[in-house]
């Protein structure tokens, strides 16, 4: 069987450019696809972003209104362990929650409590 020259490259070029064409439809959906999913990704992303910041604003919110609620009692403990009549200078209202160990403690004993939740915060960071 003898095959013409010019026939096979008509038939090279033909293949090569069906081929060619074929790899570029391809590339395009599979670009299409990329796309939608990117699209959608952000979305999620964006979205759970949205609710983690909403979830911090809540707990910050919570926090607040619990230290508000606590803060009175704290100035009132600290009146109370501080307030000798020898008039040593005390936390006076200035006590923060760092404070609180001591300023809760009415034994002898006046341990810190926030030695362990500041080591605890060098750790992490």
């Amino acid at each position: 069987m003898i095959h013409k020259l010019g026939t096979v490259i008509i038939t090279l070029i033909i293949i090569t450019f069906l081929g060619y064409v074929g790899l570029s439809l391809i590339r395009q959906f599979a670009f299409s696809i990329a796309l939608e999913n990117h699209e959608a990704n952000m979305l999620m992303d964006t979205k759970a972003e949205k609710e983690r910041k909403k979830k911090i604003a809540l707990a910050d919110q919570a926090a607040s209104d619990a230290f508000r609620k606590v803060e009175p009692l704290i100035v009132q403990k600290n009146g109370n362990v501080n307030g000798n009549s020898n008039g040593s200078a005390g936390a006076g209202a200035g006590a923060g929650v760092g404070n609180i160990g001591v300023v809760a403690s009415n034994s002898g004993s006046r341990s810190n409590l926030s030695s362990p939740l500041n080591s605890m915060n060098e750790e992490v960071v």
